[in-house]
């Protein structure tokens, strides 16, 4: 720089092209990251867990009115009590 002359601002105007760049390389993280998520997802069956799980509790509540798993559920359904019934002239239990 000269003496006479003054420092002058840089010119941003001139940057459309960095800024295509910097997007484009956010959009290829983005979708790199998403790809990451979801094979991490796939290979740890994390979807299929978070679904069946909470899904045993509720078809135990709608065959069995309990929440507990159905196999479980099942034993503590008033259907699966033992009663006796005593019909006139039988010993009751």
């Amino acid at each position: 720089m000269t003496a006479g002359r003054q420092a002058t601002k840089p010119n941003l105007s001139g940057q459309g092209g960095q800024m295509i760049v910097e997007a484009v390389l956010i959009i290829v993280m983005l979708v790199g990251f998403t790809f990451m998520v979801a094979n991490y997802f796939k290979k740890n069956e994390l979807l299929k867990q978070m679904i069946s799980g909470p899904w045993q509790n509720l078809a135990g509540m709608l065959q069995n009115g309990v929440w507990a798993p159905p196999a479980t559920g099942a034993l503590i359904h008033p259907n699966a009590h033992n009663r006796g019934v005593v019909i006139t002239g039988d010993e009751g239990r």
